[in-house]
Order: structure tokens, then C-alpha cells, then sequence
């Protein structure tokens, strides 16, 4: 028999193996439980290694990879079933650092077929935490990304339509309109539009009313409505509405795609008025067919080529108005191809008047993109031709022109300068000009203010103002400054030109140095003159009685000649002896008032003498002539047919003096005292003869 003690241990050990066994026979139940429930799950599941190798997938993940048998994957690395390697390492790393990862990864099937896979990754962990392996639970969601995107591009191809999208419940509650609706509608606050009724949009309750039930009955209606905006304007409608059903056949909402024609409306009006547009339009419009021939004219067309009749151009082809036929062609093979051309063409009037045409041609399309015809739309030119060849010779000369010429607006900011400003200037460099203030170049602000004022008051300021140059010196300019005006007489500009003078003032005050000098030496001269002057007037008087006596006695001598005759030879003598001595005297008076007096009194009357210098001058200038007037007579006398001034002329060639400098004696010009010469020459017989006048002139007072 066995102990009782015996008996009581083996019981517990009995009782301890039975509670063992029900443990493992529950666990055992929990893992089938567990691992049926993994190999039936219809998510893909998977467990692999720490490094990353696949030890156990479940039906769902062979499926998704596309085999069948488990070995096609037990032992490969995970990464390889990854499109991007790159990305699948970074999630493996952040796995085993953080201990799990969510997302979206993109995958190949078994046959290379991208998919898209929600996938979250764990470690598993055993009693002790220490991890033992991983556990993926994925599920593929390629069919659902490609229905995402096709709803996202639904979605923007509604939202973006050019046609108004409205969505609506079957009371015709609005519960979602596009973009275009909140640009047709002029807002862009849903609040002001979802949950509001179709009937509130219509410009005619009435019409609404039985558009409603119409689409409810038949499902859907078509046709034109008219609407009203936010704003109160009137917007029309081609609307298109039907009831929306769900793949049961049953009606789940309304909806609307409506385009605004309220334009298009608006166009066919347009059109009309273009086509009276058209035939009224002050530019030349022609069409023609696609041969060129000319198939209608507007009458400004006809106007410009100078006919009154349509009938004298329709039917003719266009090249035929061409003065070049090969430009022309060229032209039209141009429009063909490309489908319009634009640009001036060299054309011929009715009677043959040369014409400058700036042409716009254009192939004209019908509604199915089919080439109908052309269409010209011209102007003369001709006339702005000449202007802008007239403008563009104006703006060469003011660009090339020696002045400084500033153009600038009308608060005194310049805007073109030529480039003789830029040269006064001292650079080349017109971006350190334009745009700066006129006024900031003058040296005096003050008197450059008062100048653009008295410009803007008088339309014109004209002075002489010192201005700084870009070194820092300072120049002075003759100014002229204008206010430039349109046609309508009003200002639009400021216009300055300008010619640096500096130089002229420093010979101005050297002038008047000289002129100091010039009238101290005229008055010495003067002195002289006046002694000298006094000395002849004394020395004709002698003269005068000598003559007089002389006269007196020659009288005596004509009443004794009848009675002595050997007296009146012996007179003739002394007579011929003292017309000998007299005509020496008179040669020595016109000698020295000729080298004494004259040359002076020309000098004097070429510089610039005081007024009461020159009525000296002339008081000298009449006396000295008073004296030598009688003996000019005889001058006179030898040469009876010359004219006064002949006479003087001719004395003073005989005297020496050079064309310029009688033309000085004389106050004449030099081809005056030409002239006279020539004359002279005439009269004397010299004329085309190599005979000096001064030579011949010198021979006849021998």
C-alpha cells in the first residue's frame, strides 16, 4: 500500500499537470484562432525578420503580389517588392528606431505592375520586450487612388468648365455651383448662392415655374432663360437642366449647365450695327473671294481709290491696284498661307495718282474653321508719309544742329537733349540728363525761376544766363526758350536752344579795351586834323585871292590885246607858266589832302566813334571836300560823260586804292566799285583790252 503522505503528493502532482495541460490546450486554441484569422484576414499581412526577410504572408498578401504559392516570397527581402529602394530602406530604419511606420508606399506586383499600398509596419516584441520580429498589415489601394484622381479631375473639370455647373436637391434647393456660375452670377461667397432656390435666379417666375415641373416629369428640359445677376443686370442663358440618378435608377438630385450668350446676344446685335459700321466706316474695307477678286467695297473705299460707282471695282482683282503686281502677289500668297498679313503697300488711284496704303488683310473662316473669303481694311497714308519723311528730316536737324537744343516737360524736367547740349555738357552719358531739372544746370536759381515762369506766363524767354557744365565750370549761354503748343493752341511742352557766348564776351571786353585806346588815339588824331584843317582853309583862302587877282588881270589882258599884241605873247607865257604852277598846286593839295587827311578820316569812319566824335568827323569830312571841289571840277571837265561818282572812282584808282579799300572810302560794296570800274573801262574805250585803268588814268593828266 502506498503512504497516505505518497498518495497526497502524487494527487497535487496529478492536479498540477491537468491545470498545465488545459493552459497549453488554451493557448494552442488562441494561436490557431490568431493564425486562422491572419491567413483569412483581407488585409495582406506579412512578418519577416530584423533584417528585413519575409518568414510568412498571408492568401490576401499573395494575392495582391499576384502569386499563389508561398515560397514565390518566404525568404526574399521585403525591399524588393518596392518601386523606390531608397525609400523602402528610410521606413525599414524608422521601423526598427521607432518601432512602427504608417503610409502610402508605391509597390510592383509579381508580373511589374505598379500599385499603391497602405501599409503600417510594427515590431513584435516577446514577454521580455526584446524584439523578435516584424508584422506589416497592407491593404492595396491602386483602384482607389485611380478613382480619387478620375473624381479629382471630374471634380476640376466641373469646377474649371467654361460652362456654369449647378447642383441642386430635388426641391431645387442649390447645393453646389462652379466657378464660371460665381463669375456669370458676379460674386464669389457660396453663402450668397448654395441653399437658395432656382426659381430665385430667373428674371420670369413664371417661366421657372414651368421649367420645374417640365424637368421633373420628363427629366430634363433645354432652352434658352433669362436670368438676373447679384447686381440686378440681366444675363442670358442657353440652360440645359436634368435630374441626376444613382445606379439604382433613382433620382438623387437636379442639374444645371447653362452658358452665357448674353454676348453672343449681344454680338448678333453687333453684328448688325458692324455690318452698317461696315459700309459707313471712314477706313477703306473691301472684300474678295479667295482668287482676289474683289467682291464688295465700303464708300470709303471707293473714295480713296476716286470712283462713285461699286461697279468700277467689283469683279476686278485687287492686284490690278497695285503699282507693284509681284508685291502684290506676294502679298496674297502670304495671306493664303499664313492667314492674314499686314503692313503699307505702294497702290494707284483711279487716274493713276501714286498712293501710300497701310493694309490690313485677313482670310475670313466660317464656323468650321473653313477659309470663306478675305478682307481688307485700308487707309491712305500718303499724306503721313510725307509728314513723317518732313518729321524725321526736323528731328535730324535739331539732333545735329550746332545749338544745344532742350526738350522738357511742362514742370521744367528735360526729356531730349541733341548732341551739341551733350558736348557743351562735357559727356556723352544722356542718362546723367533726362529726367533732371532744367532749372538745377543754371548757376543763379533765382534768374532761372524767373525764366521758366516768364515762359510760362509769355510763352518765351530769351537772355543770356550762366550755367554749371559737369566739371563744375561755368559757361555763359545766349538762352532762348519756348512753349511748345498742339493743335488746340494748348501746351504740351517746354523747347530751350542755346549757343555758348562765352567766348564773345571775352572779346567784347577786349573790344572795349581797344575802343579805349582807339578813341584816345582819334582824339589825338582829331587835334592833329583840326590844326592841319586850319592851316589849308588859310592856304585856299591865299589861293582864292590869288585867283581872283589872276582873273583880274586876264581880264585887263583880253581888252590889251588888240593893241599889244608882243605884250599878250609874253602874257600867254606868263598865263600858260601860272595854269602850270596852278595845276601843280592843286596836285599837291589833292596829294596831301589824299595821304594827310583821307586815309584818317576813313580809318575814323571805320571805327566805332560817339556821336559827338561823328558830327566832328562829318563837319571834317564836308569841309575837306569843300576844298578839293574845284579841283575835282577839272577832273570833271576831262572826263564830261562820267557821273559823279565815276569821277570820284576813277580818282582814287588813279590814286592806288584797291577796289576794297575805295569800296571803305565810299561806304560802298565791293561789287559796286565793280561796276563803276567796268563802266569807266567802257567809256575810256578799254573795254576787253589788256590795259591797266590806273596806267591809263595817270597818262591822261601828263
Amino acid at each position: 500500500m502506498t503512504p497516505p503522505l505518497q498518495d497526497s503528493e502524487s494527487s497535487k502532482n496529478k492536479t498540477k499537470k491537468s491545470k498545465h495541460s488545459l493552459i497549453d490546450r488554451d493557448i494552442k486554441e488562441q494561436l490557431l484562432i490568431k493564425d486562422r484569422a491572419i491567413a483569412s484576414a483581407i488585409h495582406g499581412i506579412g512578418i519577416g525578420d530584423l533584417e528585413g526577410n519575409i518568414i510568412y504572408v498571408n492568401d490576401a498578401a499573395l494575392r495582391m503580389w499576384g502569386a499563389h504559392d508561398p515560397s514565390e516570397v518566404i525568404g526574399r527581402s521585403s525591399l524588393e517588392l518596392a518601386r523606390d529602394k531608397e525609400a523602402a530602406e528610410k521606413i525599414m530604419l524608422e521601423v526598427l528606431e521607432k518601432g512602427s511606420w504608417e503610409g502610402e508606399i508605391e509597390g510592383v506586383k509579381k508580373d511589374g505592375t505598379p500599385a499603391t499600398i497602405h501599409i503600417a509596419a510594427n515590431i513584435v516584441f516577446n514577454e521580455k520586450g526584446e524584439p523578435i520580429c516584424t508584422m506589416d498589415s497592407f491593404i492595396d489601394i491602386t483602384d482607389r487612388k485611380k478613382m480619387e484622381e478620375e473624381l479629382r479631375i471630374k471634380d476640376f473639370a466641373i469646377e474649371s468648365s467654361a460652362t456654369a455647373i449647378i447642383l441642386g436637391d430635388l426641391e431645387g434647393n442649390i447645393t453646389y455651383v462652379n466657378k464660371t456660375f460665381y463669375e456669370n452670377w458676379g460674386t464669389d461667397d457660396p453663402s450668397e448662392i448654395i441653399g437658395k432656390s432656382f426659381m430665385d435666379l430667373a428674371l420670369s417666375r413664371e417661366q421657372a415655374d414651368r421649367i420645374m415641373p417640365e424637368v421633373l416629369e420628363k427629366g430634363s428640359w433645354e432652352g434658352e432663360i433669362t436670368g438676373l445677376r447679384k447686381d440686378g443686370s440681366i444675363i442670358i442663358l442657353q440652360l440645359s437642366a436634368n435630374i441626376v440618378y444613382n445606379d439604382k435608377g433613382e433620382p438623387i438630385c437636379l442639374m444645371s449647365s447653362m452658358l452665357d450668350i448674353t454676348d453672343r446676344k449681344k454680338m448678333e446685335e453687333e453684328l448688325r450695327i458692324k455690318d452698317f459700321a461696315i459700309a459707313s466706316s471712314i477706313y477703306g474695307i473691301g472684300i474678295g473671294d479667295l482668287e482676289g477678286n474683289i467682291t464688295y467695297v465700303n464708300d470709303a473705299a471707293l473714295h480713296m481709290w476716286g470712283a462713285d460707282d461699286p461697279s468700277e471695282v467689283l469683279g476686278r482683282s485687287s492686284l490690278e491696284l497695285a503699282r507693284d503686281k509681284e508685291a502684290a502677289e506676294k502679298i496674297m500668297l502670304e495671306v493664303l498661307e499664313k492667314g492674314s498679313w499686314e503692313g503699307e503697300v505702294e497702290g494707284a488711284k483711279k487716274d493713276g495718282t501714286p498712293a501710300t496704303i497701310y493694309l490690313a488683310v485677313n482670310i475670313v473662316y466660317n464656323e468650321k474653321g473653313e477659309p470663306i473669303c478675305t478682307m481688307d481694311s485700308f487707309i491712305d497714308i500718303t499724306d503721313r508719309k510725307k509728314m513723317e519723311e518732313e518729321l524725321r528730316i526736323k528731328d535730324f536737324a535739331v539732333s545735329s544742329s550746332i545749338h544745344g537744343i532742350v526738350i522738357g516737360d511742362l514742370m521744367g524736367n528735360i526729356t531730349y537733349v541733341n548732341d551739341a547740349f551733350l558736348e557743351m555738357w562735357g559727356d556723352d552719358n544722356v542718362s546723367e540728363i533726362i529726367g533732371k531739372s532744367a532749372i538745377s544746370f543754371a548757376k543763379n536759381q533765382n534768374q532761372a525761376e524767373k525764366a521758366f515762369e516768364a515762359v510760362l506766363d509769355n510763352g518765351h524767354w530769351s537772355d543770356e544766363i550762366e550755367v554749371v557744365i559737369k566739371d563744375g565750370s561755368t559757361i555763359t549761354v545766349l538762352l532762348s526758350a519756348n512753349l511748345v503748343t498742339g493743335a488746340d493752341n494748348n501746351p504740351i511742352c517746354m523747347m530751350a536752344s542755346f549757343v555758348d557766348v562765352s567766348e564773345l564776351h571775352a572779346y567784347r571786353k577786349e573790344l572795349e579795351r581797344v575802343n579805349e585806346e582807339l578813341e584816345i588815339r582819334v582824339g589825338e588824331r582829331t587835334r592833329e586834323l583840326v590844326v592841319a584843317n586850319e592851316r589849308m582853309i588859310k592856304e585856299i583862302e591865299e589861293r582864292k585871292q590869288v585867283e581872283l587877282s589872276l582873273r583880274q588881270k586876264e581880264e585887263e589882258l583880253r581888252q590889251q590885246t588888240l593893241n599889244l599884241q608882243e605884250t599878250n605873247t609874253a602874257l600867254k607865257i606868263l598865263l600858260k607858266q601860272r595854269e602850270q604852277d596852278k595845276e601843280d598846286l592843286e596836285d599837291k593839295v589833292l596829294s596831301n589832302v589824299k595821304e594827310l587827311i583821307l586815309p584818317y578820316i576813313e580809318k575814323l569812319q571805320n571805327t566805332r566813334i560817339d556821336k559827338k566824335q561823328e558830327t566832328y568827323l562829318e563837319i571834317l569830312s564836308s569841309n575837306v571836300n569843300e576844298i578839293v571841289s574845284p579841283y575835282l571840277k577839272k577832273l570833271s571837265a576831262q572826263f564830261q560823260n562820267f557821273t559823279p561818282m565815276q569821277i570820284q572812282v576813277a580818282d582814287l584808282v588813279k590814286a592806288g586804292k584797291s577796289t576794297k579799300e575805295i569800296s571803305e572810302v565810299l561806304n560802298l560794296s565791293d561789287r559796286a566799285i565793280e561796276f563803276h570800274r567796268n563802266n569807266i573801262r567802257y567809256k575810256l574805250g578799254l573795254k576787253n583790252k589788256k590795259i591797266n585803268l590806273r596806267t591809263y588814268l595817270l597818262s591822261l593828266s601828263q
